[in-house]
């Protein structure tokens, strides 16, 4: 940590500001690890995607900023009212997630069977009670932090003072993913070392989610035989071991041994290790699996399909949220009223993932957190606030739609198409325990829900991205005349 701390310092006195705010890489963004992201601050991660590599690539270490004078804003009443409202009435529904934050909800996700475990081969961790929030907080808590200015303040500070895994407050503490990619995943019940392999992801920029797959990818292929000590250096690599979780994670930063191979991603391990490692590779285009298990969720699955980014969590539906009518309540803006089962994958659960994933696109380009409770009227009015635009939901909602469309459109540009719209086919084999024991998804249904959605986004089924009348719809014929001139035949 005295390191990252140097380099923390050094940024500051070179721009000569005390006070700037900085995204920097690590180690694993200067070593071009597939799964290497920005941090800022040390401990605000923007994971997932490799951007650390990019930065990498161009040798670029860090970008510092200060900012200076007042935000203007066009009209301070709503936003006034709403922060007020997010402070009392507002508060029940994050209440949670300030005590034990994203952490919180872990071993219910286990007793209901959706717990990713051992590279996503279970749904139910034995040692989930070790691991979850509340523990977190009774045990290595030592401060919640935040976002700025914002009233959930979900991010945890955790320190372990000594012992095998000494960890610094400095780089914050562990979220929901990164327990369960470092945890449940890895078979791991130890809370610190989990908070020590936080550490090393935030202090070396290695996305916690990536790099946790990666590790659980080695731990299920070590397990099978496919590889052995020769392979890992003498490395036990199985799962629950938490120090061989710990190592695996600095020598993918570092890329020595093993971690040379970790570090390059899915596909290098398996043209090393042999097709057979293909079976546990848990990914769509690339992207390894974040900690939501699409047996539990349906229409989760079918999102990580069509993502453009790959297996993503924030632009998709999470089921569970819309199987009751309170869950169900802030849909009716967009026209569905009724709840659906979290295993169903009908045409009218395809509607409510493409609704729920353009909401979740509008937030995320708005710069939105998913966890503040806005629903559509909110957002509405949140921008019309601030910006002073007279816009509305369809507009912006046609916005998000547009954001779709052109990162399918790239995704086109640069050679994929529908066929890569699949999901592993572990989730097609039903779990073998666990409350959620015989679960498992339908190749038949699956395909017919993504062909849906083909036809609902305006899709071509087999390039697998807008068709020129969709594109034209969008205002976006320019985009149609660059996929008809330069896209892959």
């Amino acid at each position: 940590s005295s390191d990252v701390c140097s380099s923390d310092l050094a940024i500051k006195q070179e721009v000569g500001e005390a006070n700037a705010r900085f995204a920097a890489i690590g180690r694993a963004g200067e070593n071009m690890v597939v799964n290497a992201c920005v941090i800022q601050d040390l401990h605000h991660a923007a994971g997932r995607t490799g951007m650390g590599a990019v930065m990498g690539s161009k040798n670029l270490k860090a970008v510092a900023a200060k900012g200076s004078g007042k935000k203007e804003i066009a009209d301070k009443e709503p936003i006034r009212d709403i922060g007020k409202w997010l402070l009392n009435d507002g508060k029940m529904r994050y209440q949670g997630m300030q005590e034990h934050g994203t952490d919180g909800g872990l071993l219910s996700l286990s007793e209901g069977g959706g717990l990713p475990t051992n590279n996503f081969k279970h749904g139910d961790f034995a040692e989930a009670e070790k691991i979850t929030g509340k523990t977190m907080t009774d045990t290595i808590l030592k401060d919640r932090g935040t976002c700025y200015a914002c009233v959930v303040r979900c991010k945890r500070i955790v320190e372990v003072k000594d012992g095998t895994f000494k960890t610094d407050s400095v780089f914050g503490g562990p979220e929901y993913e990164t327990v369960g990619a470092l945890g449940s995943n890895c078979g791991v019940g130890d809370l610190e070392a989990v908070a020590k392999g936080n550490a090393i992801c935030n202090a070396e920029g290695l996305d916690t989610i990536g790099g946790g797959m990666m590790v659980s990818f080695a731990m299920e292929c070590f397990e099978n035989g496919i590889i052995t000590e020769k392979d890992t250096g003498g490395i036990k690599a199985t799962f629950g071991n938490a120090e061989a979780m710990v190592k695996l994670l600095e020598m993918t930063v570092s890329r020595e041994g093993i971690g040379d191979l970790l570090a390059q991603g899915y596909d290098a391990c398996i043209k090393a290790w042999g097709p057979e490692a293909e079976e546990f590779a848990i990914h769509v285009k690339g992207q390894a699996l974040p900690m939501h298990e699409p047996r539990f969720k349906f229409g989760l699955g079918l999102g990580y399909a069509v993502s453009p980014t790959g297996a993503d969590h924030v632009h998709n539906i999470h089921d569970t949220g819309f199987v009751s009518e309170v869950g169900i309540e802030d849909m009716q803006a967009f026209g569905i009223l009724e709840p659906l089962p979290a295993d169903d994958l009908s045409a009218a659960k395809v509607r409510l993932m493409k609704v729920v994933t353009e909401f979740s696109l509008l937030k995320n380009m708005l710069g939105m957190c998913l966890f503040l409770p806005y629903n559509a009227k909110t957002v509405v009015d949140i921008v019309r606030a601030v910006t002073g635009w007279n816009t509305s939901l369809f507009e912006l909602m046609k916005g998000a739609e547009r954001g779709m469309a052109m990162a399918r459109a790239y995704n086109r540009l640069e050679g994929l198409n529908a066929m890569d719209d699949r999901m592993p086919e572990r989730f097609f084999e039903p779990f073998s325990r666990g409350p959620l024991k015989g679960k498992a998804h339908n190749h038949e249904e699956f395909q017919k829900a993504v062909e849906t959605f083909y036809e609902m986004s305006g899709w071509d089924p087999v390039l697998g991205a807008p068709n020129r009348a969709k594109l034209e719809d969008l205002g976006l014929s320019w985009v149609a005349d660059l996929l008809e001139e330069e896209a892959p035949a």
